[in-house]
């Protein structure tokens, strides 16, 4: 067959040869070849001789593939292993697959080195690493979009991910090119990370599934349109491209893997594909037009900001805020636990310094809890809390500003007025706890309307029955039944209650105050 195509192509003139170089598309791969031959042999000048060549020697490659799709394996050890390491060394048309894989491989022992687990690491270390969290994601850290394509939970889910890449990098690079698979991988993992963002806010997502799926669904559309293959030459690929679609997305119905990602990929890859086959007339090639590409993408990235800013953001937004009152108010009870455990070195000043920076974190706090209220479109209870914890925020500033003001003038922090802003704090800490568990909140001017036991229950978070440690002005009240509370003090007669709990309890009480503690002042005192 090729004497004969080479013998035709020898008889052609020269506008005859260059007429079917136009056409190329419309021939056999084995006739374009003779021509090109002869084109070569007579010295013609042709335009885009050499890319016509290659795209003529890929078309021949896929359907030779098709013909013989199992070549012959490796057969010694050797063999095996260099085939192996290939997967990671960049070749000619297999380029940017090996940085990929390789790249992927060098974060993931990275992290490892730092500390992350390899077979399960945790949800903080992913999400510190760059994970997509959309309460991060969405409030001014956009880049985790990107981030999370290059960090995987776990050994296992990398080898799978690298495996599935090596694959489908293998078969679609050689086909379209470095710089058309790069885009590609990059927009559909991008749209993966997007898709999973819209479905589930609160998901830590991570991987290159997204990417992957893309690259399956792209490699599947372009060979269904491609135009020079027959429906027998592609029905082996296409089907076995879809079924590997088809059960990873059932397999992705389990608990714990991130579906939304998977199809979010997979769509964009789809489009993505059909799109090269628009531009290249339907037929594989390398070569595709700069500009053409570029414009390509920053349709696709405009697009994916549209729907990033379309993206509801009150709840993130609140999760983040409540994550950084958290991390403020652990930071700032620091000095309260050291003035507690060491009350007789306060007159010296030492704790100055660390109220002074508990003030600055509870004020912001207060303008972040403020701002959050200002959200239109906040669940009933989400206001709820962030009302509550606006209370307890601003007497907390008041509290320590109470006691800076107080060590500056060489006075006694733990005074009346001190404590009735602890109780108030923990009538609020208790309202907090009662809205989280689903019970009603607490009706703080009507405490003095219920039995004492009861008020002390309400206002301090302590069961009565598991005999907490009643001290009453400094005096220890051990071993007393709840109802006997009322033995000892009058309803009207209590200025302040604070309440101490757990290690804090036990270290100024011993091993007695393990139930906690109520520290009870009256007004004489």
């Amino acid at each position: 067959m090729e004497n004969s195509y080479a013998a035709v192509a020898s008889e052609k003139e020269d506008n005859q040869l260059l007429e079917i170089l136009r056409e190329h598309a419309a021939y056999e791969p084995e006739a374009i070849l003779a021509v090109i031959a002869e084109i070569e042999r007579r010295s013609i000048e042709a335009p885009d001789l050499e890319q016509i060549k290659q795209e003529t020697l890929q078309a021949l490659e896929l359907r030779e593939k098709q013909v013989n799709p199992n070549p012959a394996a490796p057969t010694s050890f050797t063999e095996k292993l260099k085939d192996f390491w290939t997967l990671f060394v960049p070749q000619r048309h297999y380029f940017v697959t090996p940085i990929l894989i390789n790249t992927n491989i060098v974060i993931f022992v990275l992290l490892a080195l730092a500390g992350m687990h390899v077979l399960s690491p945790e949800g903080e270390d992913l999400v510190n690493a760059g994970a997509n969290f959309g309460p991060y994601t969405l409030t001014g850290e956009p880049w985790r979009l990107f981030t999370s394509m290059f960090l995987h939970i776990g050994i296992i889910h990398l080898l799978v991910n690298m495996y599935a890449l090596a694959s489908i990098g293998g078969a679609l690079e050689p086909l379209v090119g470095r710089r058309q698979f790069i885009i590609a991988y990059v927009l559909c993992g991008l749209a993966g990370s997007l898709a999973s963002l819209w479905w589930d806010q609160q998901r830590i997502s991570a991987g290159a599934s997204g990417a992957i799926f893309g690259m399956f669904g792209m490699f599947m559309t372009m060979v269904l349109l491609e135009r020079q293959m027959t429906w027998t030459e592609k029905k082996g690929m296409v089907l076995n491209l879809l079924g590997v679609i088809v059960v990873n997305l059932l397999f992705g119905l389990k608990g714990g893997i991130d579906n939304a990602a998977h199809t979010g990929g997979l769509v964009l890859g789809i489009a993505y594909g059909a799109v090269l086959m628009l531009r290249s007339g339907r037929f594989f090639t390398q070569h595709y037009d700069l500009r053409g590409s570029i414009v390509t993408a920053a349709l696709v990235l405009g697009g994916f900001v549209g729907l990033y800013l379309q993206i509801p953001t009150e709840n993130a937004k609140y999760l983040t805020i409540l994550d950084r009152f958290g991390e403020r108010e652990t930071a700032a009870m620091v000095v309260m636990q050291e003035m507690e455990q060491n009350a007789s070195l306060i007159n010296g000043g030492k704790y100055l310094q660390g109220l002074e920076q508990g003030i600055t974190l509870w004020d912001e706090s207060i303008q972040e809890l403020m701002a959050l209220q200002e959200l239109p479109a906040l669940g009933e209870q989400q206001a709820k809390e962030v009302e509550i914890l606006l209370s307890y925020t601003q007497l907390r500033k008041t509290s320590y500003s109470m006691m800076r003001d107080d060590i500056r003038n060489n006075r006694p922090w733990m005074h009346q007025e001190q404590q009735r802003v602890l109780w108030a704090i923990g009538t609020f800490v208790q309202d907090l706890n009662n809205l989280r568990e689903g019970k009603p909140a607490m009706a703080h001017g009507n405490l003095n309307q219920m039995p004492l036991p009861d008020a002390l229950e309400e206002a301090t978070g302590l069961d009565l029955e598991t005999k907490p440690l009643i001290v009453l002005d400094g005096e220890v009240l051990e071993g007393i039944a709840p109802d006997e509370v009322e033995d000892y003090v009058d309803h009207d007669e209590i200025e302040a209650v604070s309440v101490l709990k757990g290690e804090e309890a036990v270290a100024k009480y011993g091993q007695k105050a393990k139930n906690g503690v109520i520290e009870i002042i009256t007004k004489e005192q």
